[in-house]
């Protein structure tokens, strides 16, 4: 593979400029809607030979209320794309498009129309709409110029899941559809990824779901999906779309970039020997960095850093697991036992216990730059701080199944004053509960870390339909003393309304000094798998609602992944 991933080549849309009024230079050149291929809703008014810079662009909003997006545009980018980008068209829709730019000594406006096509992507049986609807309840003035980009899986797709590993492990199944776009506070579409021209399960370098979206200081967009990891602008021109490292494979989940400039991947090991000989792909945990260029600088792998064999979360998880039985040779660890299971036990991702099976589930990280330490959140075990040298710094999780070696790391639950919380029944006092099958574990840069905890498994109750609460909580970890105090939390009082089993985000947002939180998943247990997702945005530290948009999925098996604000004075 390249390092730009190798694409079809497609006819550029161009359409003829309109309105412009008379400024007595002359006109730019012709609009190429979708220049890229990759994102329909995105154009370049190309500068016709002229030498302009010190561009803006604003999208007018359309109809009573539409929102506009305004950002300007930097001559590297007009030099980079031979003219002006403009970033959110209304699809199926003539867009007016204003502009504005410097030309010989003189500042020029113009208006075009541009009109860009409908929205294009993958279908199955039962459903009602094209992408989910987005329902605004409560914005905020402040916010209302918000752009967010929604990252949704597309389960029961009958094209996912062609393409299998063979019976030593991998995720190579987890081939899921990826539905990427982008909406304004008014819930309307103003960008999107066409995932097939990027998504092909007949083919291992382009099967997988598109994950782990994150905008970049920079202002671009990475990403992985499957077998591949990926650097995008938002006008789709990529930067680089690379395969994974030979030694790795199954990227999901997450992607991120430290301060350093290198990019941390959640991957597996693709030839993998275990203690017992037998040599598997694994599941979900491994991390690896990468350099710009795609050098692997460093990895971690996890069986080494935790215990593979701790299976308390996951006899909760609600389907068949590969747990071993515990009595099957007295005083024995599960690894001795599984040994004597012998080949009846089988690899592949599920959830298991050992290298080779889903026993770790990593779905997010983040990167401590004070120690240059990883922050992991392993769904089926917990969140852990781990350092460059691969050592254990703290473990937020029940203590419940974890060994000798692992018990100094837990953290121990204290108060405000830092005096230990009592403990009733193996839980300590509430409102402070752990992460229960979390998803994202970022610090907030004022000294805390945001979870969303699920509460699938919470208490390692079994699985249960009704009686189940989300949350987003802030926790304040004192590595010293291994203490941590929980010092907020919403969602608890919305219950089955707000109840996310799987996936999901909360992100500390600074420009805004808000709780960004995305329940993804809601109604994922019903039969009819039309979820509802909700994204909110708190005051930090408080109960109050800046901003809620609703969502209906109106797709059997749309399930939300996670959401992120998209700021497009970053990207040009």
């Amino acid at each position: 593979m390249t390092d730009a991933l190798e694409l079809e080549a497609v006819p550029e849309g161009v359409c003829v400029t309109a309105g412009i009024p008379n400024t007595g230079a002359a006109g730019l050149g012709p609009i190429v809607v979708n220049p890229y291929g990759v994102a329909p809703l995105t154009a370049i008014i190309r500068d016709g030979g002229l030498a302009i810079s010190a561009a803006e662009v604003r999208v007018k909003g359309r109809g009573v209320g539409g929102i506009d997006i305004h950002y300007p545009v930097s001559d590297r980018a007009l030099w980079t794309h031979g003219g002006i980008p403009v970033f959110g068209l209304y699809p199926d829709h003539v867009n007016t498009v204003e502009v504005s730019y410097w030309h010989e000594g003189h500042r020029i406006d113009q208006r075009l129309d541009i009109y860009a096509p409908p929205v294009r992507l993958p279908v199955v049986a039962g459903q009602t709409a094209i992408l989910p609807q987005v329902i605004p309840v409560t914005v905020a003035p402040e916010l209302r110029h918000r752009l967010y980009l929604f990252n949704h899986l597309l389960v029961g797709h009958p094209d996912s899941g062609r393409l299998r590993w063979n019976a030593d492990g991998g995720a190579a199944e987890w081939d899921q559809i990826a539905i990427t776009w982008i909406a304004d506070t008014r819930g309307e579409v103003r960008w999107y990824l066409d995932i097939e021209r990027l998504r092909d399960s007949n083919r291992l370098d382009r099967l997988g779901s598109s994950m782990g979206f994150h905008q970049t200081q920079d202002g671009k967009l990475i990403f992985g999906q499957g077998q591949t990891y990926a650097k995008y602008d938002l006008l789709g021109r990529p930067i680089w779309h690379r395969a994974l490292p030979a030694k790795f494979a199954d990227f999901s989940h997450e992607i991120r970039a430290t301060a350093k400039g290198t990019y941390l991947l959640r991957v597996a090991a693709s030839d993998y020997r275990r203690t017992d000989g037998k040599r598997v792909r694994t599941v979900r945990d491994h991390i690896i960095e990468v350099d710009e260029s795609g050098d692997v600088v460093d990895f971690w792998d996890l069986n080494k850093v935790l215990d593979p064999y701790r299976a308390d979360l996951l006899h909760t998880l609600g389907k068949a697991a590969v747990l071993l039985p515990v009595g099957a040779k007295p005083g024995a660890s599960l690894e001795e036992n599984e040994r004597l299971e012998g080949d009846r036990l089988p690899f592949g991702d599920i959830p298991g216990v050992g290298a080779g099976r889903n026993w770790a589930h990593v779905n997010a990280i983040d990167h401590d730059p004070s120690d240059d330490a990883l922050i992991v959140s392993a769904r089926h075990q917990g969140v852990f701080k781990i350092g460059r040298d691969k050592s254990l710094k703290w473990i937020l999780s029940a203590p419940k199944g974890w060994g000798e070696r692992y018990r100094p790391y837990l953290l121990t639950p204290v108060d405000a004053a830092g005096n230990p919380l009592p403990i009733k029944d193996g839980n300590p006092a509430p409102p402070f509960d752990w992460p229960w099958t979390q998803h994202t574990a970022w610090l907030t840069g004022k000294g805390t870390l945001t979870v969303f905890d699920n509460g699938w498994g919470r208490h390692f109750a079994e699985t249960r339909l009704t009686g189940n609460y989300s949350r987003a909580v802030e926790y304040r970890i004192d590595e010293k003393k291994r203490t941590v105090e929980q010092v907020w939390e919403y969602g608890r009082e919305r219950g089955d309304a707000w109840y996310s089993p799987v996936t999901s985000v909360v992100q500390y947002r600074p420009d805004s000094d808000t709780q960004l939180i995305y329940s993804a998943s809601i109604g994922f247990l019903t039969a009819e798998k039309l979820t509802t997702p909700v994204l909110t945005e708190v005051r930090y530290g408080t109960q109050e609602v800046v901003l809620e948009l609703q969502l209906r999925s109106r797709q059997p098996g749309n399930i939300g992944y996670r959401a992120l604000v998209i700021d497009p004075a970053l990207a040009f």
